[in-house]
């Protein structure tokens, strides 16, 4: 007799490629599809650059119209509408993605109303761009329901939970995707005709949090002590003109290359030099694990975490310190290393710390089916 498959739907705003969603669809990869269907309840219309994927992978997508305005009250609103969306879908688990106590308690108690005994919260970061003290309210409230709580690191598990005990699930990769490939690296640096230059990069989604701003400063700095760099920048947001507008005032245009959505970003990894993340703050980012993973020295703000702190590559430097302060720490440290001194150490390193996303995705299935 065929064992009925667990269905479990995940909540986000929509399949875009950002990290919490580009570590629901590795685990989705990776997941005994006989076993577990995966369905994608959206917030947001249109089509996400995961959809075709998750489609081909069997999975199900589904949108629910809800209020965008910047209004916290318009979130009451929102939570009727969800509910009434919830009571006619059947799926047996609610895994909702989300970085803010208020909206995961009121899609939390929607789903419980809707007939829903299994509700996950995920928390994906350690703060929030809105509304900071109605997350620090709703999050007492938040702890009174009977929920599963996860997090992608302890960090962010204080940060939507407080003192709750909840389950830390490491934001894993395919650690085979990222082993460093000469012939990758080169045919990558041939393309973009970038190969005799040094090669900083950054992975991320240009918003407030990502620190773009800053980032740009900081390569400014680099590049006037050293003309031979470029950066990349893949990934997409709602400051991606503003950072172009400041890259076209410092002109640097020749110097900065945004590459938009990649698919293989994993091979740009490998034409890097060197990685940069001066965000504001971090759950527990997927691409540093990523750039970690591909052996790049990795030169982050120390307001991240440091569960980050996979392998010996990670650099940190206060944010508080100015960007010209940024580059000379950075080029200090880059003096003594080059692209041929990464080696394949850093893939183990990633498996031995628990980040290899085939064993997270089994851990994941079971916790799915013992629901």
């Amino acid at each position: 007799m065929e064992t009925k498959k667990k269905k479990v739907l995940h909540y986000v705003a929509r399949m875009d490629r950002a990290g919490q969603e580009t570590f629901i669809m590795n685990i989705f990869r990776n997941i005994d599809r006989n076993k577990v269907e995966f369905g994608f309840l959206c917030s947001i219309d249109g089509e996400g650059d995961y959809d075709k994927e998750i489609l081909s992978l069997g999975g199900n997508i589904f949108h629910v119209r809800l209020n965008r305005l910047n209004n916290k009250f318009k979130q009451i609103d929102n939570f009727f509408l969800l509910y009434r969306y919830l009571k006619k879908i059947d799926y047996d688990v609610f895994h909702i993605h989300t970085q803010h106590a208020m909206d995961a308690f009121l899609s939390s108690l929607a789903a419980k109303l809707a007939g829903f005994n299994n509700v996950i919260v995920h928390s994906h970061n350690t703060s929030t761009d809105f509304h900071i003290k109605a997350h620090y309210i709703f999050r007492f409230f938040l702890n009174l329901l009977n929920i599963n709580r996860y997090a992608c690191s302890v960090d962010a598990g204080k940060w939507m939970f407080n003192k709750k005990n909840c389950l830390v699930v490491h934001n894993g990769v395919d650690i085979n995707k990222y082993r460093p490939d000469e012939l990758t690296r080169n045919r990558i640096r041939k393309q973009y005709k970038i190969e005799d230059k040094f090669v900083y990069g950054h992975v991320g989604r240009f918003s407030d949090q990502k620190n773009h701003r800053k980032l740009i400063e900081i390569f400014d700095n680099i590049q006037k002590r050293n003309e031979n760099s470029i950066l990349l920048l893949i990934g997409t947001g709602e400051l991606k003109d503003e950072i172009k507008s400041k890259v076209e005032e410092k002109h640097l245009e020749d110097k900065v290359y945004f590459l938009g959505v990649q698919e293989n970003t994993n091979d740009f990894y490998k034409a890097m030099d060197a990685f940069l993340l001066p965000s504001l703050y971090e759950g527990l980012s997927v691409a540093l694990v990523e750039a970690q993973a591909t052996g790049l020295p990795c030169y982050i703000s120390d307001t991240i975490s440091r569960e980050s702190d996979i392998t010996s590559n990670i650099f940190r430097i206060g944010l508080t310190k100015d960007s010209d302060q940024w580059a000379q720490e950075i080029l200090a440290d880059r003096q003594v290393r080059n692209r041929q001194d990464i080696k394949d150490d850093s893939v183990s390193e990633i498996k031995n710390a628990k980040y290899d996303i085939s064993e997270i995705a089994n851990m994941l299935q079971q916790k799915y089916l013992d629901m």
